[in-house]
């Protein structure tokens, strides 16, 4: 699917406070100075989170349909939703978030 996006900053954004702070561990990614990239560990570090924020773009579809052979996510289907059956599907609190940033028809 050839997509195109508009502007270069978010519509809109959502952000989720976790009930508990997770804990992940990141690898710093740095350029080594070896040849043998099997022999380089890198440092890694944890990181406490207490939420996340997702960031909409609006971008508009040139051609094609959404093909989900061989993504990276493991997603087995979709849906194209009207605004109204979003609103079905979703927490209400998510809702209350994106509702302005849908366009009507």
């Amino acid at each position: 699917m050839n997509t195109w996006i508009v502007g270069n900053h978010p519509v809109g954004h959502f952000h989720f406070d976790y009930p508990n702070p997770q804990t992940r561990t990141l690898t710093h990614h740095q350029q080594p100075d070896m040849k043998d990239l099997a022999e380089v560990k890198l440092p890694t570090y944890q990181e406490e989170q207490h939420g996340e924020k997702v960031f909409f773009m609006k971008a508009r579809i040139m051609a094609g349909q959404a093909d989900l052979t061989g993504n990276t996510f493991g997603d087995q289907e979709f849906m194209w939703l009207a605004k109204q059956e979003i609103e079905e599907k979703v927490h209400p609190k998510y809702w209350s978030c994106v509702r302005n940033m849908i366009a009507e028809r």
